[in-house]
Order: C-alpha cells, then structure tokens, then sequence
C-alpha cells in the first residue's frame, strides 16, 4: 500500500489501484492520520478536523462508522493498519510507503550534496524530490491548510526548488531557467534566493537590463516594506550583473571620472557595435526605409528621432535592425541597442534608472559612478554622448515616460525607436506605423527565409498560406521555418493546418518564435496595470473574441461591457493604441486576423464563457433593437413602430438619413449575424426577424447581391423550421432583389408562390401588400389586362382603415397599372401617392411617387414639368436618404428630360454619374440602363460611333433580364446605316 499526500490525498494497493476512500469524511480521518504516521493522534484532534471546534453530539457514533469504512476501503480486516488506541488512533505506515518521507529525505540528501557543492547530485536529488510534488499537501482536505506540517513541506519544496536552481547555475544549464524563477519570484516577492538565482540567469544569458530592474524592485521592495537593504549574496549577484554590462566594447578608461567618460590619452577606441545581427531574410517596406534614412542621415541642429509602431509581429524590431546596420556608415562612433522591454512576456518594462545604468556602462562609466537619480544619470549621459555621432536603437519601448530620460541632446546623434504604441507627445520628426506586408512581399519572404522555390503550380496555396498568416512577417517567419525544417512538408498540409481556426496560433509557434506569446504579452501588460483604462481594455479585447463580429463601435462595445459608451470608447482607444485593434473608420475599429484568433481564446478560456454569454445576448439584443428602429425609420407609417425601453413607441433615430447612417456603419456585422442561422449563433426565429428588419435598408440602398443572398437563406431557414409566414414574406423580398436586378418574371414567379402562402395563411395584408406588387411586375412586362385583374383582387382586400403609409404604396401600385391606359389618371395616382407619403413620413415612397409623376409627364409629351418632378425628387434624396431604385430612375428620368429639351451636356453629365454610381454599387442593370440612354445623348450630339458603342455595352448588360428597352437596344445594334457609320 503506497500514501500519497504531496497534492490530493491518493492510495495505491498492492497492484496499483487507486483505493476509493468513500466520500469527505474517511478521507479527512486518514488525512489527519497521516499527518503523523505510527503515532497515536487524539481523538479530539480527530474531532476537530472532522467536524471542526463544535463537534455534533453524534459525533462519536459517527467516527466509528468512519474508521469502520475507511479499514473497509483500505483492506484492513484485521485493524493491524488502522488500530485504536486508548486515547486516540494510529496507522500504520512502512518504509517508502508514504511519498512525503521520500520527499524529505531526498531533500535532505539535496542540501547535503549542496553544503559540499557536489552540483550533479544536488540537481539529481532535488529533482528526484520535486518530482513527487504534485500540489499543495492534502489539497483536497480543506481543513488542513495552513497546518504546520503542510507549511513544513511547502518550506521544503522552496528550498528544493533553491537547491535545484544553485545547481543547474553552477553546472550552466540555464535553458528555462527565467520562466521557472519569474513566476516563483512573482509567489515570493520577499525570498531573496529566488530574486539572486533569478539575477544571475537573466545577466548571463544576455538579459542584464531585466536583472538590474529586478534588483532594483527587489530592493524597493524590501526597504519600502521592510526597512532592510538586499543581503550580501543578492548584492553580489548585482555586481556580477554590473560587470556584465560595463564588459561591453567602450571607449573610456576604467578610470573615467564622475563627471562622464573620458577618452583615453593614446590610441583609437574600440568603436561601440551593440547591434544585434539584422534580420536574415528581409523584404518589402522600401518606402519606409528612405523616410527614416532620410530623418536620420539629414544634417539637423538637434538629436534625429524616428519612431517604428505597429501591432505585435509586424517587424519593427527587424525594420530598425535593417535600417541601422545600413547606417553604419553615417555613425563613426558606433551604435548602442537597448530592448527596453515595453511588450516582452514575462517581463516588466524596464525602468528609465535601470535603462539609463545599462546605456552608461555601454558608454563605459564605471558602475559605482552611476547616480542613482534618473534626471542626473540622464543629465550624465547626454554629457557622455553629446561630443559624438553615435545611433542609439531604442526597441520595444513601453511609454514616452520610459523614453525621455535616455534622449541624447546633440546634433549628432540619433535615435531610432520601436514601440507598439505611436508615442506621439515625443515630437519625432518621422513616424512610420508599419502595416502586414503586401501578399507579393509576404510570399517572397515565405520563400527566402523556407529556403524553398515555387513554382507555378503552388502560387493559389503560397498565397492561401501567406494570407493564413495575416501577411505578418512574425507569422510568415515561423511558417517559413517549419518548412525548411521539414523538407517532406508539402505547403498544401500546412495549409491545412492553419485553416483549422481553433489551431491556427499552435502552428505559428516554433522555438521562441510565437504569434501568441507576442499576443499575450500586450494583454497581460494590460491585466498588470493599475490604470482602469487598461483593465476594461483588457475586458474588450475578450468580448472582441466572444462576439467574434468584423466591427466594433462603442455603442455596440458600451453594450457587450454594460459601461457608458465613453468608457466603451476609451477602450477601443487604447487597444487600437498598442496596434491590437485597427481603425477602419471614425470610431469603427477592426482587429487583426491573428488578433481575432488570440481573442477568441481568450474568450473561450475556463471561467469565461457564462459572463461572455450573457455580454453575447445583450450585444444580440441590442441589434434586433435597433435595427427594428432603422426598418419603423425607412418605412414610417406602413406598420406598428418599435417600442423604446420604458413602453414608448417610435424610432430611436433622428430622421431616415440618420437610420441609413447607422445601417451602413452597422452593415458588416448585421449581414455576419444575419447568415449565422445555420451555425448557430443565433437560432432560426432570430435570424428570421433579422433579415426581415434588414431588408428595408438592403433594399434601399441597393445592396442586390446582399439582399439576394439572405433572402435564399431566409427561405431555406422558414421551409425548415416550418415557419410559413417567414416563407412568405422572404419570397417576397426576394422577388424585391429580382426586379431591381432586372429579372422581373423570376419575381413573378416568386410572388406567386408568396400570394398561395398568404392565402393558405388567410393573411390578408399580406396577400394584399404581394397582389400590390404582382400587379406593378406585370405593368412591367405591359400585360396589361392581368395587372389590372391582380390589382383588382389586391384592392378587394383593402381593409377599412390604412396608415398613410399603406394607402401611399397602394395609390403608387393603382397609378402605375392605370398608366398603360390613362396617364391622366395615373397622374393623379400618384399625387396622391406623394400626399400620403409625406403624411406618413416617408421619403422613400415620396421619391418613388415623385420619379412615377416624372415618368408620366414624359408619357404625356410634358418634358419640363417631367424635369421638375424628377428634381424635386432628388430633393428629397439629397439628404443621403435616397431609395436605389428611385435613384436610379429618377435619374434616368431627368437624363431622358434633359435631352428631349435639348440640354444635351448636362444629360451627358448626368448619365456618366449615374455610371460611376451604378459602377460603385456593382448594378449591372443600372449600368445598362445609363448606357442605354447615354447613347441617346450622345446620337443627339451626333456621335453615331460613341452612341453604338454605348448601346453595345448596354444590351450585354441587360442580356438575361426582362429590360423594357432591350427590343430597342437590339434594333439600334444591328440597324445598317449605324454599324455602317464609319
């Protein structure tokens, strides 16, 4: 039988079984038993660790049907392991058979091996005991911490660790070393071994600026806390770091005075070269580099300052390094590095006092002679550099108040800096914020640092694992290197691999290369930060991860953290700071793809997932909400309005312009949303709801592609989930997106289907508002008789009361049948029409009735009261509120009015607007269209050759849609005297 209690109590039989215990209290009983094996342990110790001070007056009772269980479940049928006692009871335990007298003999040999500094047996015995510790002592036996035999054995993993540590330094085997003692340093800010051990790793595996920041809040520590200086060993430790540091190449004497270096008095100095080798692959950011080269090799009468920012991983370290080996040249005296650790996992940023005592000892101050004040060893190293031309490579920066200290003053110098954030307030005459590389660059330094040529057939997956890897040069580095570590690895695979989202981040770590860590570095500075900016900065970048949407403001932010939106502004503000987040637009903000990777993890980590579920849902809610509002604003009067929190009826927004604003704003991540039905995150009555409010500002401002596309999903969701209803009024959107594309008896078929689905519904405002529409398409295709039938049945169910709204868009269908037969009447249609629209509020059927009343005029020989109507129109468009298709036709309308009254320019100015927009919107149909009457102006000015080719362009545009102008467009195409002309 073996007894484990070094973490979770655990027992092994004879055959290495786990031994159930069954249940709390035998596990507390043989908890407490083992405290002290082979001796007999009171009853009322017993007691007190079973049932606590106050035992109940069962108790007793209860304890023999405990021992009963726990000899039951260790096979002790004889009671020779578990015996009572007198007074109390006892088990028994044979050597080697409790892990914790392993342990603290192995220890003991351990500190023995380390008094007579036999290090390969001291490294042997700590780790064989350490290697026992699975946890806290009796972890899960609550009432047992803080016992003092739990204490005693977490003493002697500490000093374990420590004997492990001396070893592994004396025997120079650093390799993860730093990691270990920085977390263990971080448990104990007060153990002074720890801090020295940790000292000493950092200055001998060139990381001396973090050993001298550790020193320094090691002693800061101690004093402000304690009132006690660091002891001898930890002071040792610091020399040896300083003597490190001061064992740079340097051009002053051991003997240099207080006052700053002095030149030797014969001979050349050995030139300052702290450069760390440049990157061996470099490609691309040519314009970047002549900017800085620029600022930096200029004659000036003051220190040159370039600063490099980006996001994590873009190169700015490799930027600078290229840049500054190049500029040897332009320095005689030489160039200092510093990494001030501003985004280093791990690692605190550096303090400008230790920054400053490594830059000195570089310059060759003797280290005693450093001052310990920041603005005199500031003050001493401006004096140091200011008779020099020396470049000074400042990387990874943390904040401009860490910077300004380590300036140089003199002409001479210069300063190149890197930072993730733009340190603005420095007043650099050059900032260059670095962006991904360019698929091109991003595939040539695939290619040069994998070591690996492409040939044609692998351009499509270069290119798909290049764009994988967010063209980040970090990313493309750790790509290249495991292909050119695996020759077999063919680029397809990886591919595949990085395709895999929730891998993707494993596969872009290799060695100490690490998207993540480069990643996580940024978050974790913010987490460590007493700012409260930095906290919910940190609290964003998770839901930014949890919402998983391409945008974010800070309203939707303000929701999803149930902050002010100021405060949601704030946050996006300091990510976007430190390159975590981009800014796409004012106030929009956009991450990164490994960006957005890194924060789904975040967000996906234990303990996370009910607060970001509940964020999720408000931020869901939020946008059914609002995007109700936008539908009640572009559409006023035509159905009950959304109610406001608090019971009120109407639109949160000012007006339609303001509604479109905030649809376009919103537009990316209402369409992401709107498609996820069938991935569930939302479930299909939402996403229903959702394309069914989105459909209004789709539709006006002409987003077909969009529109077609939701609508199909829109349709399969209803048929799926037998949502009848949802079905109709989605084919009828669809046969929406049909006619504005052109295809008018698609949307015939469409609305069909929508009519037999409202009947079979007995929704009569449905199958109204579908006949409506049904008899305009057949208007369209001049079916003249059907149209009126339709209309016929769509106002036999015309109810008592309308909204103007309604009665608006009925009067607009009532005007457009009566125009194949009296234009007169139609006319007054759609006066009305306008009349009702403007009482509802609704520019959008005001502009449809306008551009009706234009097009009337037109058929009347009215061509000037036909410009009026059609400019009045666009009116009303002005304020960005403007319908696409009324758009659309009302210029058109005023292009064709133009031209009848002989005002051919401006008709050709207005026609090339209209293709520039239909262009901008990808309208093939409205292209066609525009060209179609572009070529009428354009014979009119009696350029028959232009005018052909016009009209050529057209009917390839129209081709395949039901265009009314397409016999004509025909005709015009192949007629002899034009095709003859020239």
């Amino acid at each position: 039988m073996r007894f484990a209690v070094l973490g979770s109590l655990t027992t092994i039989d004879d055959d290495g079984v786990a031994v159930a215990l069954g249940g709390s209290k035998p596990r507390s009983l043989l908890a407490v038993l083992l405290l002290e094996p082979n001796r007999t342990v009171p009853l009322d110790t017993v007691m007190a660790v079973l049932w606590g001070e106050e035992p109940p007056p069962t108790a007793t009772a209860s304890l023999h049907n405990h021992v009963a269980r726990l000899r039951r479940s260790l096979h002790d049928v004889g009671g020779t392991r578990l015996r009572t006692m007198p007074h109390g009871l006892e088990i028994r335990v044979g050597e080697g058979e409790l892990d914790r007298d392993v342990f603290e003999r192995r220890v003991r040999r351990a500190q023995e091996a380390r008094n007579r500094e036999d290090w390969e047996v001291v490294e042997r015995d700590a780790g064989a005991a350490l290697a026992l510790w699975r946890g806290a002592p009796f972890a899960d036996v609550p009432a047992l911490a803080g016992h003092p035999v739990v204490t005693f054995l977490q003493e002697q993993r500490l000093q374990a660790l420590e004997c492990r540590f001396e070893a592994l330094l004396h025997l120079d085997r650093l390799d993860g070393l730093a990691a270990e003692l920085g977390l263990l340093v971080k448990e104990h800010p007060f153990r002074e071994t720890l801090h020295r051990q940790l000292m000493l790793v950092l200055g001998r595996t060139d990381r001396r600026a973090e050993a001298l920041a550790l020193f320094r809040s090691l002693r800061r520590s101690l004093v402000e806390e304690l009132g006690v200086e660091p002891g001898p060993a930890v002071q040792d430790a610091h020399r040896e770091v300083l003597l490190r540091s001061a064992a740079v190449p340097n051009r002053a004497s051991p003997a240099a005075p207080a006052a700053g270096p002095r030149p030797p008095s014969t001979g050349t100095p050995p030139r300052l070269a702290q450069l760390p080798a440049p990157p061996g692959e470099f490609v691309g950011r040519a314009e970047q580099m002549a900017e800085i080269r620029t600022e930096l090799e200029s004659g000036r009468s003051r220190t040159a300052l370039a600063v490099i920012s980006g996001m994590p991983g873009v190169g700015k370290t490799g930027l600078a390094l290229h840049i500054a080996e190049q500029l040897r040249h332009a320095f005689p005296d030489g160039q200092l590095y510093l990494n001030l650790h501003g985004a280093t996992p791990g690692v605190a940023p550096l303090e400008p006092a230790d920054a400053l005592a490594v830059l000195l000892h570089g310059l060759g101050v003797d280290a005693r002679r450093i001052p310990c004040d920041v603005e005199a060893a500031s003050a001493l190293l401006r004096s140091a550099l200011a008779p020099t031309r020396t470049l000074l490579v400042l990387d990874d920066a943390a904040s401009v108040s860490q910077i300004r200290p380590l300036l140089p003053a003199g002409a001479g110098c210069a300063v190149l800096l890197t930072s993730r954030r733009p340190l603005a307030t420095l007043g650099a005459a050059t900032h260059v914020r670095l962006k991904p590389l360019s698929p091109r660059d991003s595939a040539l330094l695939l290619e040069r640092a994998s070591g690996r040529s492409w040939a044609a057939s692998d351009a499509e997956p270069v290119a798909r694992l290049v764009a994988l890897c967010g063209h980040l040069p970090l990313a493309l580095q750790v790509s290249a290197a495991r292909l050119r570590s695996r020759r077999n690895l063919p680029v397809e695979k990886l591919v595949e691999r990085l395709a895999r989202q929730e891998d993707r981040l494993d596969h872009l770590e290799l060695e100490d290369l690490s998207v993540r860590r480069s990643l996580m570095a940024a978050h974790e500075a913010f987490l460590g930060s007493d700012d409260p900016r930095d906290g919910d900065a940190a609290a964003a970048l998770v839901l930014i991860g949890a919402l998983d949407l391409p945008e974010y403001g800070a309203p939707l932010m303000a929701t999803a953290m149930d902050c002010t939106e100021r405060g949601a502004d704030r946050a996006l503000d300091r990510l976007a700071e430190v390159a975590l987040l981009q800014e796409v637009g004012w106030g929009r903000y956009a991450p990164h793809d490994l960006v957005r990777d890194f924060a789904r993890e975040l967000a996906g980590r234990p303990g996370e997932q009910a607060r970001n579920a509940e964020a999720a849902e408000r931020s869901l809610r939020w946008y059914q909400e609002r995007l109700a509002h936008c539908a009640a604003a572009l559409r006023p009067g035509t159905g009950r309005a959304p109610e406001h929190a608090g019971g009120r009826t109407g639109t949160v927004f000012a007006d339609t312009a303001a509604a479109l604003a905030w649809g376009d704003a919103e537009a990316p991540n209402l369409l992401v949303l709107a498609g996820s039905g069938a991935h569930g995150r939302l479930d299909p009555t939402r996403t229903l709801d959702l394309i069914n409010a989105l459909f209004p500002y789709l539709h006006d401002r002409g987003r077909v592609q969009d529109l077609e596309r939701l609508t199909r999903h829109a349709i399969t969701l209803a048929r799926s989930s037998g949502n009848t209803a949802a079905e109709g009024r989605a084919l009828g959107h669809l046969a929406s997106a049909h006619y504005s594309a052109g295809r008018v008896r698609q949307a015939l078929l469409l609305l069909d289907e929508a009519v037999e689905l409202s009947e079979h519904l007995a929704d009569d405002m449905a199958r109204m508002r579908h006949l409506g529409n049904r008899a305009a398409l057949l208007r369209e295709l001049n079916q003249d008789a059907d149209a009126r039938a339709t209309l016929a049945r769509c106002l036999a169910l015309r109810p008592d009361h309308l909204t103007p709204g309604e009665e608006a868009m009925l009067l607009g269908h009532q005007g457009y049948v009566a125009e194949l037969t009296d234009l007169r009447l139609a006319l007054s249609y759609h006066l009305r029409s306008r009349e009702r629209a403007r009482e509802a509020g609704s520019a959008v059927i005001e502009q449809v009735a306008l551009c009706n009343m234009g097009r009337t005029h037109l058929g009347l020989g009215e061509p000037a009261r036909a410009l009026q109507s059609f400019e009045e129109a666009l009116r009303v468009m002005a304020a960005d509120v403007a319908h696409w298709n009324a758009e659309r036709e009302t210029r058109l309308g005023q292009a064709q009015a133009l031209r009848t009254l002989g005002r051919l320019g401006q008709a050709g100015e207005v026609c090339t607007a209209l293709l520039q927009e239909a262009a901008t919107r990808g309208d093939s149909y409205g292209r066609g269209l525009a060209e179609y009457e572009f070529g009428h102006v354009l014979r009119a000015l009696g350029d028959e050759r232009a005018a052909l080719s016009r009209w050529v362009s057209a009917l390839s545009a129209l081709e395949g849609t039901d265009a009314q102008v397409l016999a004509d467009l025909r005709a015009l195409t192949s007629a002899p005297t034009v095709a003859a002309d020239g």
